[in-house]
C-alpha cells in the first residue's frame, strides 16, 4: 500500500512536470484573426490599443492577481502557463513581449515586422533558455507575406533560440495548420472550447507537456491529419451536438497515460489562404502507432460530424419579425447576429443593413445597434449631449454599404478600452457609432452608454460565440442573419482551394484530401 501511494504521488507530481532540473523557459504572444475582405489593415496602432506588453508589465499582468486581457479575460494563456510552472516548481518564467489585437484585416507588413521584432529582441535579451512557448491564433495574415505568419515567427524565433530549446505554442482551435507549423513544434496545444472560455487551462497545459519534455518525463511523438473541409459541423459549439461526441472522445483519449494531447481546428475560413481545411493533432509519449490510430480515428470523427451543416441563416426582415413574436424577448433581448459582419471574425463592424430595416419598418422594438462609422463618429465628437440633429450612417469607409438618414439624438458617450463611441437615438433604438470596429461582447459595452441590456427587445451582435459567455443570464434567443459583408458564408462556400474541399464539392472521404494538404 505505501508503495501504491508512492508510485500515485510521484506519478502524480510528474503529471505537473515536477522534480528535476531547474528551467528557464520565455513566454509570450503574438495573437491576430485576419479576415482578407475586410477593408481596414490591422497597424501597430491596433495592438496597442487592446493589449500589448512587455517585461515586467507582462510579468504583472500573466499572474494570479494581475488581469492578462484587460476587459475580457483576466486569465488566459500566459497565466495559465506562469502557474503551471509554480506548480512545477523549479521553473523561472521569462517574460517576453504579448501583443493582441480585435480581429480585422490583414496586418500590415510594417505592423508585423515590429511585432516580430519585440518578440525577437526580448528573446535575445533574456539570456539562455531551455523553452520558449508562445500563445498564437493560427489564422493571421500578413500584406504580401505569401505564407502562414505563424510559421514565419517560429521560423524566426528557431533561429534566436537554436535547434536543442524545445519550442511549444498555444493555438485557437479555428487556426489553420500548416507543415511549416506542425512541424516547427515539440509541443502543440489547442483551445477546447468554443465559445473559447479556456484560455488559462490551455496554457497550463501547453506548460505542463513543455515542462515535462525538457525533465525528461515524457518523449512526445505527433501524429497529425489535414482535412479537405472548411465548413459544417452545426453551430461547432463544443458542449452541442454533433461536436460534443468528438470533444467528448478527445477527453477520454486523454485519460490513457500514454497520451499527452489531442487537439481539433475547425479552421477560421476568412483568411485568403488556399490550404484551408480542418485538423487533428495527436501527440503520444513515444508511441507512434498509437498517435497514428487515434488521428485517424479523430480525422473520422470530425468528418462525420461536420457533415451536419450550418444553422439556418434568416433573412433582416425574417428576423425582425421573429423576435416581434418572440416570447423569449419578455426575459432580455434576443439577439441578432450579423454573420456577414462579424468584428470577431475580422469584419469591420460597419454594416448598415439592420439599421436600415429597422427605421423602414418604423420599428418599434428597443434595439441595441453598434455601428462602425469613424466620419461620423468623429462629426459627432464634440457635439453637445441632448441635441438632436440629422446624421448619415454610412458605415465603415470602403464597405460598400447602404447610407440611413437619422433624425437623431446624441444621448452619451464612452471611451474606454471597448472603444471610443457615442449614443444616438431614434425613439427606441439606441444606435452606437464607433470610432474603432465594435466588440460589444460584454454588456459593459451598453452599460458604460447609459443603457441597460436586459430591458432590450433586441440587441445585434458583431460576434459569433464569445458574447454568449458574458450574455448568458441576459438573451435566450439567438438568430443567425445573413446581410452583406467581409464575413459572408455563402461566399466562403465558393472558395477557391488548392485541392477539392467540402462544402463546395462533395467528398466520400478526407485521407487523399489530407495527403495533398499535407504534402
Amino acid at each position: 500500500m505505501i508503495s501504491l501511494a508512492r508510485n500515485f504521488a510521484r506519478d502524480l507530481a510528474r503529471s505537473f512536470g515536477r522534480g528535476g532540473r531547474p528551467l528557464r523557459i520565455g513566454y509570450g504572444r503574438i495573437f491576430h484573426e485576419a479576415c482578407a475582405a475586410s477593408p481596414i489593415a490591422t497597424t501597430e496602432a491596433d495592438f496597442h490599443r487592446m493589449h500589448h506588453l512587455e517585461g515586467a508589465a507582462l510579468a504583472e499582468a500573466a499572474g494570479l492577481r494581475g488581469t492578462e486581457l484587460k476587459s475580457f479575460f483576466p486569465h488566459a494563456e500566459l497565466t495559465g502557463f506562469t502557474q503551471a510552472a509554480r506548480v512545477a516548481g523549479g521553473v523561472e518564467a521569462v517574460p517576453l513581449s504579448s501583443s493582441m489585437a480585435v480581429p480585422s484585416g490583414p496586418l500590415t507588413r510594417q505592423c508585423f515586422e515590429w511585432l516580430l521584432d519585440r518578440l525577437l529582441t526580448n528573446l535575445r535579451e533574456a539570456g539562455r533558455l531551455d523553452g520558449v512557448y508562445l500563445a498564437l491564433h493560427g489564422s493571421m495574415e500578413v500584406h504580401d507575406l505569401g505564407e502562414a505568419p505563424e510559421a514565419v515567427i517560429l521560423r524566426r524565433v528557431r533561429e534566436v533560440i537554436g535547434p536543442e530549446v524545445k519550442l511549444a505554442a498555444s493555438f485557437d482551435l479555428h487556426g489553420n495548420m500548416t507543415p511549416a507549423i506542425v512541424d516547427a513544434l515539440d509541443v502543440l496545444v489547442a483551445y477546447r472550447t468554443n465559445p473559447h472560455w479556456d484560455l488559462a487551462p490551455t496554457g497550463f497545459r501547453a506548460g505542463t507537456r513543455l515542462i515535462r519534455l525538457l525533465r525528461a518525463h515524457v518523449r512526445p511523438t505527433h501524429a497529425w491529419r489535414k482535412l479537405p473541409l472548411v465548413l459544417g459541423g452545426g453551430t461547432t459549439i463544443n458542449f452541442v451536438a454533433p461536436m460534443r461526441g468528438v470533444f467528448t472522445r478527445m477527453r477520454a483519449m486523454e485519460r490513457d497515460p500514454r497520451v499527452l494531447t489531442t487537439s481539433l481546428f475547425m479552421v477560421h475560413p476568412f483568411t485568403s489562404s488556399t490550404e484551408l481545411g480542418w485538423s487533428v493533432h495527436v501527440t503520444t509519449d513515444g508511441d507512434e502507432a498509437l498517435a497514428a490510430r487515434l488521428v485517424d480515428e479523430l480525422a473520422d470523427l470530425a468528418w462525420k460530424a461536420a457533415k451536419t451543416p450550418i444553422p439556418q441563416l434568416f433573412d433582416i426582415d425574417s428576423a425582425i419579425r421573429r423576435v416581434e413574436t418572440s416570447t423569449w424577448r419578455k426575459l432580455g433581448p434576443v439577439t441578432l447576429v450579423d454573420t456577414d459582419d462579424i468584428v470577431g471574425a475580422g469584419a469591420p463592424g460597419g454594416s448598415t443593413q439592420i439599421l436600415k430595416a429597422l427605421i423602414e419598418r418604423r420599428s418599434t422594438l428597443t434595439a441595441l445597434v453598434p455601428i462602425h462609422d469613424p466620419s461620423l463618429f468623429s462629426r459627432l465628437a464634440d457635439v453637445p449631449l441632448g441635441t438632436t440633429l440629422d446624421v448619415v450612417v454610412a458605415g465603415t469607409p470602403g464597405y460598400d454599404q447602404p447610407p440611413v438618414s437619422l433624425r437623431a439624438r446624441v444621448t452619451a458617450r464612452s471611451d474606454s478600452e471597448l472603444g471610443a463611441r457615442v449614443l444616438l437615438r431614434v425613439g427606441n433604438l439606441h444606435v452606437a457609432i464607433s470610432k474603432d470596429p465594435p466588440l460589444p461582447i460584454h454588456p459593459r459595452y451598453w452599460k458604460e452608454l447609459g443603457v441597460v441590456v436586459r430591458k432590450a427587445d433586441l440587441m445585434v451582435q458583431k460576434n459569433f460565440f464569445h458574447y454568449r459567455i458574458f450574455h448568458v443570464a441576459v438573451s435566450f434567443e439567438h438568430v443567425p442573419v445573413a446581410s452583406r459583408g467581409a464575413t459572408n458564408l455563402q461566399r466562403v462556400r465558393d472558395l477557391p482551394t488548392r485541392v477539392p474541399s467540402r462544402p463546395r464539392v462533395e467528398l466520400a472521404d478526407w485521407r487523399e484530401g489530407d495527403r495533398m494538404l499535407r504534402a
